[in-house]
C-alpha cells in the first residue's frame, strides 16, 4: 500500500516559543528559522498524521509507551503562559497498529491509558518535548492527527527495533506521515551550560550529526558510551528511532541548522524518502 512519509529532528527548548523566549530568541535565529523552514517542508507533504516521540513524557525503565486518549493536549503554564495551548487529536487506527507490531518483534511498549496514568501518577497532558516542535508544526498549518511516545531506558538497539515496528505499522495504515523525533544533544557544550561543561561534549554533537547526516546506524551505535555519559543528552534515543524508522528505506538526510547559544546543542534535521520501501529491511 502505498504510504508516505517524512522526517525530522527537532530540539524543545521552550525559550523556542516566542511567547516564553522573547527577546532571548535572537539568540537563536538559526535554529528558529530551521525549525520553521523543517515545519514547512513537513506540512508540504501533506501528511495526515504525526509521529512524535520525547524524551521528556511519561517515563519507565524498562518500556517505551503510548499515550491512549481521543484527545492530547498541553500547554506552557510550567513555563508561566498557560494561554499557549495546542490540542490533537489522536491517530487510533495506527496507534493500535504500532501496538501491534511492537508486539510482533518484541519491544515492550505500555498503553498509557487514563487509568495507567492514575496508578503512576502520570500526566496525559503533552510534555515540553511534543509542545515546542509541534507549536512550529501548528504555526506551519498543520492540523491533522497524532501519535504521542515517550522513550523509556530500552538500549539503543531496542529503540531502533522500535523505529522498524512503527515504520511496518506506517506501511500497513497507508497513510502520510510525518515522524518527528524531539531531542536536544549535548547540554555541556560551555562552561554556563546547564548540565556543567565537558570538554568532551561537542565531540559527541559532531558524532551524532554525522551518523545522522549519513543515516549510518552503525556509527551511530559505536559512539563511545563514555562520551554518550560525558556528554548529559536527551536526543540520542529519539534519533535510534528515527534510524529504524527508515531503516531499509531509500533515504537522504540533511542538517538543516546546528547551534549551542546557551550550552546546549540544537541541531534540526530532515529525513526525505526517495522511494517507497522495496519489501522489507535490506540492512538490519
Amino acid at each position: 500500500m502505498e504510504h508516505a512519509m517524512i522526517c525530522a529532528l527537532m530540539p524543545h527548548p521552550p525559550i523556542m516559543i516566542p511567547e516564553i523566549g522573547k527577546g532571548e530568541l535572537a539568540n537563536m535565529t538559526v535554529t528558529v528559522t530551521a525549525a520553521q523552514q523543517a515545519a514547512n517542508y513537513i506540512k508540504a507533504e501533506n501528511p495526515q498524521t504525526i509521529v512524535l516521540i520525547t524524551p521528556h513524557g511519561p517515563f519507565f525503565q524498562d518500556a517505551v509507551s503510548i499515550s491512549i486518549h481521543p484527545r492530547l493536549k498541553g500547554n506552557f503554564g510550567a513555563f508561566g503562559v498557560p494561554d499557549v495551548f495546542l490540542g490533537f487529536e489522536t491517530d487510533g487506527l495506527l496507534t493500535r497498529h504500532i501496538l501491534k507490531q511492537s508486539e510482533r518483534l518484541g519491544v515492550n511498549l505500555i498503553e498509557l491509558t487514563d487509568d495507567v496514568a492514575k496508578d503512576y501518577r502520570l500526566t496525559l497532558d503533552l510534555d515540553h518535548g511534543a509542545l515546542v516542535p509541534l507549536y512550529y508544526m501548528q504555526q506551519a498549518g498543520f492540523k491533522g492527527q497524532l501519535v504521542h511516545i515517550s522513550v523509556g531506558m530500552l538500549s539503543y538497539e531496542e529503540m531502533y527495533t522500535f523505529g522498524k515496528a512503527v515504520q511496518k505499522a506506517i506501511a500497513i495504515v497507508g497513510k502520510r506521515v510525518a515522524v518527528i523525533a524531539s531531542g536536544d544533544l549535548s547540554h555541556r557544550l560551555s562552561p554556563g551550560a546547564p548540565a556543567g561543561y565537558s570538554p568532551k561534549a561537542a565531540e559527541f554533537d559532531k558524532q551524532v550529526l554525522q551518523s545522522l547526516q549519513e543515516l549510518n546506524i552503525k556509527e551511530l551505535l559505536n559512539i563511545d558510551p563514555n562520551l554518550v555519559e560525558e556528554a548529559g543528552e536527551c536526543g540520542l534515543r529519539p534519533i535510534f528511532f528515527l534510524m529504524g524508522i527508515v531503516g531499509g528505506m531509500e533515504a537522504a538526510a540533511e542538517i538543516l541548522s546546528y547551534e549551542a547559544p546557551f550550552g546546549v546543542g540544537y541541531a534540526v534535521a530532515l529525513i526525505r524518502m526517495k522511494n517507497k520501501a522495496k519489501g522489507g529491511a535490506r540492512n538490519g
